[in-house]
């Protein structure tokens, strides 16, 4: 899941007092691209996708304040200062406009910034994500460290799958203590893990953007991404019917035909 992305540079600057790591790929005389991870996962997981964009745009993919080789916030952090935050780190780039892509949670964080930074967005795709906590699926147990009152505790100890794989995944870049403190973090946060943005604020979208849903996706639900794109003022629906909330961006056959969408969106 996390072999170093080949070719790809690592760097950090630091933002609000954190220091954020970021990959770059790709040859920088093409369209930048900046892309935005799930909840848990960082820049590295996405290789095969990453990779695959990277033919056609330059990639920027941010480590997320808490995930992966970013500094864990020294307060609670809410959808507004990591929107906020990857538009600084960007200025910093000095990236004026840029394309966005994001997954599950970065789908929300994309969805946010168009909305407050509508100037810096070319287009954007918002990939198997959501806009609040009823289109979570709290009933499967695939998940179920994301539970209606928020992340389970005392997940050191706890046997889920996708959880090991997290866990192993951070053992694999020396990060092992920081997903500790990070897990622990999103504990406290309760029921606040679950952020929103209101049916008004995604009206106010006038960004394009591709709104990809999994249908097969156990996470999120499918119909409640399906609705995005009919609320936002200038959204395009995107399914893919065999693809889960994970091989929609991992699967080959999947990020063959996604890279080749997205690429098709930018374009037009």
């Amino acid at each position: 899941m996390t072999r170093p992305i080949v070719n790809a540079k690592m760097n950090s600057e630091f933002v609000s007092d954190m220091e954020l790591f970021y990959y770059t790929l790709g040859d920088e005389n093409n369209p930048p691209l900046v892309f935005l991870h799930g909840i848990l996962a960082f820049t590295e997981a996405y290789k095969r996708f990453l990779t695959s964009l990277s033919n056609q745009f330059f990639i920027i993919g941010i480590d997320l304040p808490g995930h992966g080789r970013s500094s864990i916030p020294s307060i609670q952090y809410d959808l507004n200062d990591m929107s906020n935050d990857v538009i600084r780190l960007t200025e910093k780039l000095h990236l004026d406009s840029f394309y966005l892509v994001g997954h599950s949670m970065g789908g929300l964080i994309t969805l946010v910034i168009c909305e407050k930074y509508p100037g810096k967005i070319k287009r954007a795709v918002s990939i198997a994500s959501l806009y609040n906590v009823s289109g979570i699926n709290f009933e499967n147990n695939k998940y179920d460290f994301l539970t209606s009152e928020g992340f389970q505790k005392n997940t050191d100890h706890h046997t889920n799958f996708y959880l090991k794989v997290f866990n192993h995944s951070y053992q694999r870049i020396n990060e092992e203590e920081k997903f500790k403190k990070t897990k622990i973090l999103l504990e406290n946060y309760k029921e606040g893990l679950y952020p929103q943005i209101s049916l008004g604020q995604l009206e106010k979208i006038t960004t394009p953007i591709l709104v990809v849903v999994a249908e097969k996706d156990q996470l999120i639900k499918p119909e409640h991404t399906k609705k995005i794109s009919t609320i936002l003022d200038n959204g395009t629906l995107l399914v893919f019917p065999n693809a889960n909330h994970g091989s929609i961006v991992a699967a080959k056959r999947n990020v063959e035909q996604l890279s080749e969408n997205i690429a098709m969106y930018f374009n037009k």
